[in-house]
């Protein structure tokens, strides 16, 4: 099992902090909820949230897609890792499926660089009902990933289903 993927289990039996509160996205049609630290300056996208760690150090999103979006969404994360010089090693791939919260969670991770370095790249997709999912963008510089993953894992323990 990948290292967001098991560092994410552990946590969401062990979470506990003083979040910021609950992003309900997408504002237009809520499917999910998220609460994110207002440390980590979490703002609105078009299809969900995204939030920078303090340190700058982990960058996180959560978007979400239906079948009718769901390549445009797709393209756009990938688009936006490209954009900010996220480069992934194809080597290093590894795949594993999960359940996050009681949902199907499945993940794609990788090595990789970015301008400043090395890096840790995710994405995952986590079913929250039958016509809609979330994806989760991931990215991360190594030298401070360890530091922030209790928050990722925190973060992660939040989501759910709107409504």
């Amino acid at each position: 099992m990948n290292k967001f993927l098991a560092a994410t289990t552990i946590l969401l039996i062990t979470a506990t902090t003083a979040l910021a509160g609950s992003f309900t996205f997408p504002s237009d049609e809520p499917a999910a909820t998220v609460e994110i630290p207002d440390d980590w300056q979490p703002t609105e996208t078009d299809y969900g949230v995204e939030a920078n760690s303090p340190d700058a150090g982990t960058y996180i999103s959560f978007d979400i897609a239906g079948a009718e979006d769901m390549d445009q969404v797709m393209t756009d994360v990938f688009g936006f890792l490209e954009e900010n010089g996220v480069v992934p090693d194809p080597a290093s791939q590894k795949e594993s499926k999960d359940q996050l919260n009681g949902m199907p969670f499945e993940t794609i991770d990788w090595k990789g660089t970015d301008k400043d370095g090395p890096v840790s790249i995710g994405v995952g997709i986590i079913g929250l009902s039958d016509e809609k999912i979330a994806i989760v963008t991931y990215w991360a510089s190594t030298e401070t990933e360890a530091q922030n993953m209790p928050e990722v894992g925190k973060i992660l323990a939040t989501l759910k289903p709107a409504g």
